[in-house]
């Protein structure tokens, strides 16, 4: 009787680590840019297409940061590039999984914005005529060597929209 207790013991512990290795073999579900994100990436590659710049593509780890940032600020209320815990940029996209490590250069670039609900700023469309009006935020869009893109759309409490444009480039 106990040898047939071990058996079926052993057999239903070899069934569970068998099936939970199944299931953490699955990938994870694909980040996918929502409906405001693509029109920014859109809107910004129209730009740079304006300029002879090559397209910037999709990077679900930027758009980690991105997103991460924007439900930030949204939540604290206030618009800044660094992060509640002090982060700056650069540490919070590595931190997101833009890696550094084995690229002989890298660089990123980021562009925030916020506006009330209902006003044509709190839109895609009007948060990329904002950054492109600016100097400063027009040259982050058109730098010509950023090749990947993240971006990040949040609502406060408050009923104001957060915007974040992560660009990055690594070279290896």
């Amino acid at each position: 009787m106990k040898r047939v207790c071990a058996l079926i013991l052993l057999s239903s512990v070899f069934t569970l680590v068998f099936t939970l290795s199944l299931a953490s073999a699955r990938p994870a579900a694909a980040l996918k840019p929502t409906a405001a994100e693509k029109r920014v990436i859109k809107l910004v590659n129209r730009e740079r297409a304006r300029k002879g710049l090559a397209p910037v593509k999709f990077n679900a780890a930027l758009t980690r940061a991105a997103r991460a940032h924007s439900r930030q600020m949204a939540r604290r209320g206030i618009l800044t590039h660094r992060s509640a815990n002090r982060d700056t940029v650069a540490r919070r996209v590595v931190r997101h999984g833009y890696k550094r490590a084995g690229f002989r250069s890298w660089c990123i670039g980021e562009n925030i914005a916020r506006a009330r609900l209902g006003t044509l700023f709190a839109t895609s469309d009007g948060t990329v005529c904002l950054w492109m009006g600016s100097k400063a935020h027009r040259q982050v869009i058109l730098k010509a060597g950023m090749r990947h893109v993240g971006v990040g759309v949040a609502k406060s409490p408050g009923g104001m929209r957060y915007f974040t444009l992560d660009l990055g480039r690594r070279c290896r």
